[in-house]
Parts: structure tokens; C-alpha cells; sequence
């Protein structure tokens, strides 16, 4: 069950990164991982009768051993490599969202871990993915605060940076300090600031989405 359960983050949180990468792309957010690629399942739309839905309980415990039961959901879909239909358990409860905020601008520079991006471009107040001019200020991501380590209490895995490079979006790459991106320094980039909330434990997860255009 471990396992299922490591699959259905991985694919929960790739999926956001797909919708991120063609809003942001394209005029349309959202996480993560170039090597689960071989993961990912493609929702089945059923065009006649649905079959009943199918649940299963599990009971599962936070980093101090309290127990919790997580609800999951039984989906079909196909392996977007092999073509093959696939089964998992997906955990019917949302993360709570924390903040979520879409910038455009520049990394102006790397210092003692640190990135100092400069913004000129955000999201408009109260819509989705359209972006209004604003006066250039500079937002401080300090990566020693971010925890690149597996929490086996979560179902939200830990805090991550990706960078998604010009070509496929499973390219996109896990980053682990704010020197990897030196090569971008001075380049235009969309950036997505993101945390959310463990549903069950109420941990919190950051996460950091540089595009490339």
C-alpha cells in the first residue's frame, strides 16, 4: 500500500504541474517529477454506464503515531508510455491550499542559498492565470528553509523546487539548492509559489515551479 500511495502523490502532484505548464505556457499552472514519468495515468472517460464507485479504508499514522484513516477511491486510466489500462487508489481528500501565487520577472540573483527574484508580472487579484503589469518589486526564497527529505507521515511527499526547461514537460527537473539555477540568472521565467496543507496531519509543503520560456 506504501507504494500505491507513493504512485498517487507522485501523479497528484504531476498533474499539477501539467495544468501549471499550459496555463503558463500558453496563456493557461501547477507539480512534479521528471522520473515518474513511467507513473503517470490518463483519467478514462466512460461514454456509457459508470460502474459504482469503489472505496477502501486504511488506517495510517502521522510522525507521532496518531492514528488516521484515509478514504481512497478506486480510478482506471491508461500509462501514458505503455499504453496499458491501470488501476489505483486514489486518496479521495484534498490538501488545503495555503497560498498560491504566479509571478513573471527575473532571477536577479543567487547568494548564501538564497534566490532574489525580481517580479513585473502577477497574477490579477480574483482570476486565474491572467497576469497584470505591476511595479517591479523582489520576492526572497530562502532554500535552507525547504525540506527536500520524504515525510512517511504524508501524503503530499515534501517540499520541492522544479525547473522546467524549452521541450517536453517531462523534462522538468527536481532541484535541491538555489545554485542549480544559475543558468537561468537574467532570463524571463514564470514562477509558482505554492504550500499546502496535509488534509490528515496538517503538515505544510512548499513548493517552487520555475518556467522557462
Amino acid at each position: 500500500m506504501r507504494k500505491k500511495r507513493i504512485i498517487i502523490t507522485v501523479v497528484v502532484a504531476f498533474c499539477v504541474l501539467v495544468g501549471s505548464f499550459f496555463i503558463m505556457r500558453f496563456g493557461v499552472l501547477g507539480r512534479i517529477y521528471n522520473a515518474i514519468s513511467r507513473y503517470v495515468v490518463q483519467d478514462k472517460v466512460e461514454s456509457e454506464e459508470e460502474s459504482p464507485e469503489e472505496f477502501m479504508y486504511e488506517t495510517e499514522h502521522d510522525k507521532d503515531g496518531t492514528e488516521f484513516v484515509v478514504e481512497y477511491r478506486k480510478q482506471i486510466g491508461t500509462n501514458l508510455k505503455t499504453g496499458e489500462e491501470v488501476e489505483i487508489w486514489e486518496d479521495t481528500a484534498d490538501p488545503k491550499i495555503i497560498y498560491d501565487n504566479y509571478y513573471k520577472g527575473k532571477i536577479e540573483k543567487i547568494e548564501d542559498n538564497k534566490i532574489y527574484f525580481m517580479v513585473d508580472k502577477e497574477e490579477k487579484e480574483e482570476t486565474k492565470f491572467v497576469y497584470e503589469d505591476v511595479k517591479d518589486y523582489q520576492v526572497v526564497f530562502d532554500i535552507d528553509t525547504y525540506n527536500f527529505e520524504e515525510d512517511p507521515s504524508s501524503h503530499y511527499w515534501c517540499d520541492s523546487i522544479l525547473v522546467n526547461p524549452k521541450g517536453p514537460l517531462e523534462s522538468s527537473k527536481f532541484l535541491h539548492s538555489a545554485g542549480e539555477l544559475e543558468f537561468v540568472v537574467g532570463e524571463y521565467l514564470g514562477l509558482q509559489d505554492y504550500m499546502c496543507e496535509d488534509y490528515y496531519t496538517g503538515n505544510r509543503y512548499k513548493t517552487l515551479v520555475f518556467y522557462l520560456y
